[in-house]
């Protein structure tokens, strides 16, 4: 087994390659973009990092364990809470499971009532597991909280994780979630979200990795890249569902064919606003653009606020437009950036948690991984490549 072959440089690649680094296993990782890191990238602009789009890393993500390094990287954490609005205007809701005060004297926003409050500790507490027959929706309707409760903070806030207002995914990754981000810390790195790849990538050999490598053609032994050039296999492992689509006819079996997506926007504007509170997470409830935003502080005064939208049409003279609606002591508001990802988080619950191994055996020399086959994070990429590494070297 001499030749074996990543394709893609993203969080699950990544996850392969050092894995296959420190058992000594040779391997080439190919990816056609510049740079590494799949869809977690972040750009440099005006001396500020910017995401492309909101993304952030819950810290007791179970398969961060086999990366320590990442616990070094310097970050941003939010607050636990949230900042709501409701009927044009603000109200903070803390984190009942982390500070018991917000149970009894604070959250005092509409709709919040003191028995969604015990729910809450109840639904974190639940240890049995639930069949994934019902979903979320359902299943907290049925535990017993209000319907306003569940519109203005459950789906509201969870729209921006899962990039789903129905939020149609399995019932036991929902809660997974959930306890994660009620008694977590949820953080960006300081300097981009892309320094985590990055960190990961320190334990492989830079020279086994292969950038602006776009491949066009895959038969039953070897990748074809545009340049015409040839590497044969004896192992391929793909960690994009959409790579089937240059498998010769011979091998290719499509069944990732009717993959889907979920997508999100993200607009980056700096502002010198008074008075607001930044690393905390802003939601809106009524708004038909804005899922969420926060601020960061640059001087005193002058911030920059990143935008979340599940609207990839949304122009940016509309989202400036939602955004004074809500804030009315701006001064100045300046455009940055926009980053539309039509292809952000895997859709389809049929492949979640695959065969309970999280990656497929296509054929008995291609592999397919990656969280479109686990759960749609960064903690399922890394479990997906973790686990083919143990279950096929």
């Amino acid at each position: 087994m001499n030749n074996i072959i990543i394709i893609g440089s993203g969080i699950t690649g990544l996850t392969i390659g050092s894995e296959l680094q420190k058992r000594k296993i040779d391997f080439k990782i190919f990816d056609s973009r510049e740079s590494i890191g799949g869809k977690i990238q972040t750009f440099r602009m005006c001396k500020m990092n910017l995401d492309k789009g909101f993304q952030v890393l819950l810290r007791n993500y179970p398969s961060l364990k086999i990366f320590p390094e990442i616990n070094d990287i310097e970050y941003m954490d939010f607050k636990s809470g949230f900042i709501i609005n409701k009927n044009n205007t603000f109200f903070k809701l803390l984190n009942p499971l982390k500070n018991l005060s917000g149970i009894f004297y604070y959250n005092r926003f509409p709709g919040f009532s003191f028995k969604d409050k015990v729910l809450l500790l109840k639904l974190y507490l639940m240890k049995n597991k639930i069949k994934n027959d019902q979903k979320p929706l359902d299943f907290l309707k049925n535990f017993g909280f209000s319907k306003s409760f569940i519109n203005d903070f459950f789906v509201t806030f969870f729209q921006g994780v899962f990039l789903d207002k129905s939020l149609n995914i399995p019932l036991n990754y929902f809660l997974f979630i959930f306890k994660l981000f009620a008694t977590g810390k949820v953080s960006i790195p300081v300097n981009g979200i892309n320094e985590i790849p990055r960190t990961i990538s320190k334990k492989i050999d830079p020279n086994k990795i292969y950038l602006n490598s776009k491949i066009k053609k895959i038969t039953k032994n070897q990748i074809i890249c545009s340049d015409n050039k040839k590497y044969k296999f004896d192992k391929l492992i793909c960690t994009n569902p959409q790579i089937e689509s240059i498998f010769d006819t011979e091998i290719n079996q499509n069944i990732f064919k009717e993959i889907k997506y979920n997508g999100t926007s993200c607009f980056y504007f700096t502002v010198t606003i008074s008075n607001i509170e930044e690393k905390i997470i802003y939601l809106f409830p009524e708004s038909d653009l804005i899922s969420s935003l926060y601020f960061i502080k640059v001087t005193d005064n002058k911030h920059i606020v990143s935008i979340s939208s599940l609207n990839k049409t949304c122009s940016i003279d509309d989202m400036k437009k939602e955004f004074i609606g809500y804030f009315n002591n701006i001064k100045n508001l300046n455009y940055l950036k926009r980053f539309v990802v039509d292809e952000a988080l895997p859709a389809m619950n049929s492949f979640y948690n695959y065969n309970s191994c999280s990656f497929m055996e296509y054929s008995t020399n291609i592999f397919f991984c990656g969280d479109f086959l686990a759960s749609p994070s960064l903690n399922g990429a890394i479990e997906s490549g973790e686990n083919l590494a143990k279950g096929i070297f």
